[in-house]
């Protein structure tokens, strides 16, 4: 039996990047047997897709806040939420707003992140 949970790690240069970390139990006794991490995609900032003020406010949002907000997108083509990926970043309004493709059909997705 596997569970999954998903991370956001920071290297010590600052980048961060989302980590699935897979959990294999065994079927009968539910004994813990093996963890596999692994790399859930591109880095979540870069210079190419994030402007300097966008990647400033998106590393200010906890890495957990930051995976909800992934996480929880709307989706218009699959008219249901789904994730955005391949997020692009930047500041319009003095809000914060990420830009991407839906996981699910590859549509155009969007999320908007007001400032507190």
């Amino acid at each position: 039996m596997r569970t999954s949970s998903s991370s956001v790690m920071t290297a010590p240069n600052g980048n961060r990047r989302i980590i699935q970390t897979d959990f294999y139990h065994c079927e009968l006794c539910k004994s813990f047997v093996r963890r596999k991490d692994r790399n859930r995609g591109a880095l979540l900032e870069t210079d190419e897709n994030f402007t300097p003020q966008a990647k400033n406010i998106w590393r200010a949002v906890p890495g957990d806040i930051q995976l909800k907000i992934l996480n929880t997108v709307w989706c218009i083509r699959c008219r249901n939420m789904t994730a955005i990926s391949n997020a692009r970043g930047k500041v319009d309004a003095g809000m914060l707003v990420l830009r991407g493709e839906c996981t699910r059909c590859g549509g155009e997705v969007a999320r908007v992140i007001e400032n507190e």
